[in-house]
């Protein structure tokens, strides 16, 4: 199981075998705004952060595959085996739980999440002879 978490990334239910400098991963806040409550002026964080992926290098099967499984569902699942740490709260799906910890008084929930993405890019990149391609896609 460890070896699946340094190399593969699952998207719709399709493993994918990927070089670490294929697949870029960041998080996207969904936005604060400043508000004053009794006098002082608090910085209210709207509902947390979502995924931004970007997968490079894909040959026109995986495409094909990819594209087939997005055809039938816009919105599909992807795993990332990277866990990731909230406190409070789980906000995702779970696909491994690894356990939870109490630091401070509060919770803190460790797990392989699972995101729910769409696809919005599939661009091809013609280079050295070899057609590949780059998907990026955005959790809603």
């Amino acid at each position: 199981m460890a070896e699946e978490y340094l190399s593969n990334i699952q998207i719709a239910g399709l493993t994918l075998e990927i070089n670490p400098d294929q697949y870029s991963q960041q998080f996207k806040k969904y936005g604060s705004y400043k508000r004053t409550i009794g006098g002082g002026i608090n910085e209210i964080d709207v509902n947390g952060k979502k995924l931004v992926i970007e997968i490079r290098s894909l040959t026109q099967t995986q495409i094909d595959d990819i594209r087939k499984r997005c055809a039938l569902n816009k919105i599909i699942n992807f795993i990332d085996y990277v866990p990731i740490s909230e406190k409070g709260q789980q906000s995702r799906t779970v696909y491994e739980d690894l356990g939870s910890e109490t630091l401070d008084s509060e919770t803190i929930y460790t797990y392989i999440p699972t995101y729910r993405i769409v696809v919005f890019d599939f661009i091809p990149v013609f280079g050295n002879n070899v057609m590949e391609y780059t998907i990026s896609g955005e959790e809603i």
